[in-house]
């Protein structure tokens, strides 16, 4: 007989006073609550209906905020040409904030065409779709139509059933379409801006009867409009102010607040 010692190692698989259905039970439990989720979290996709009405929101946001600095900015002249006390460098101080709220509404347009972007993309994705269905659709209206008499009662309510949905399908596809046209004109205006926000953000009805005023008594054209030029260069402001400040120096009355 060996003299080597029986080494006997015992494996307690469940906790000793608890019934082996129960800790079965509870062993599973813990496994399921354990179990990491093998199924992937994706983001749902935005309807492109909704997307559609957040990019529109979004433009016009935009377009108000260009609207507003436009009337300020008419406001501003305004004020300048009506009041003796108001001059150049006053207005020029008043313009810096002009000029602050046009690179705000820049800023706010990077968003705004993410949006136009995303919702654009969309639209396109269920154009694709819907014509892809048209499609089916009147393969299977020609298939039934081609079989003229030979229909039974079901194939031929089916046919009248494709009919009305292929018109669906088609005026569905004109809308989208609409969408899609109209998103693609706001966004080039959109990326147009950094070129057009001061042309649109810059007022010209208190300026320009003012410009007629100045060719009128000089009867010089290119005279007038080599002053005001010089006006622009030197002082840094817009057309509209520099013919209000010329027109203030040369014919406007010395009574403050007069139109």
């Amino acid at each position: 007989m060996s003299d080597r010692k029986r080494i006997v190692i015992r494996r307690r698989l469940l906790p000793e006073g608890a019934p082996a259905e129960q800790q079965a039970g509870d062993t599973a439990e813990a496994q399921d609550v354990e179990k990491p989720s093998l199924e992937p979290q994706g983001i749902q996709a935005q309807p492109p209906a909704d997307a559609y009405e957040e990019a529109l929101k979004s433009f016009e946001g935009i377009q108000e905020r260009i609207r507003n600095i436009r009337e300020l900015d008419r406001s501003i002249q305004r004020v300048f040409k009506k009041w003796d006390e108001v001059d150049l460098r006053s207005v020029k101080k008043k313009l810096n904030q002009l000029t602050d709220e046009r690179n705000a509404v820049l800023s706010e347009s990077q968003s705004c065409e993410n949006l136009l972007n995303e919702a654009l993309g969309l639209l396109e994705t269920r154009m694709s779709e819907l014509e892809e269905q048209l499609f089916d659709k009147l393969v299977e209206v020609e298939y039934l139509r081609e079989r003229g008499d030979s229909l039974n009662e079901a194939e031929g309510s089916r046919l009248k059933t494709l009919e009305g949905e292929v018109e669906e399908h088609r005026n569905k596809i004109a809308e989208v379409k609409k969408k899609i046209s109209d998103l693609q004109v706001k966004l080039d205006n959109i990326r147009s801006l950094p070129r057009t926000i001061s042309k649109l953000t810059t007022s010209t009805e208190e300026a320009e009867p003012l410009y007629k005023e100045l060719v009128a008594k000089y009867r010089d054209e290119t005279r007038v409009a080599s002053a005001i030029e010089k006006i622009m260069q030197d002082e840094g402001v817009s057309r509209p102010y520099a013919i209000i400040h010329l027109w203030k120096a040369a014919l406007k009355p010395r009574v403050s607040g007069q139109s």
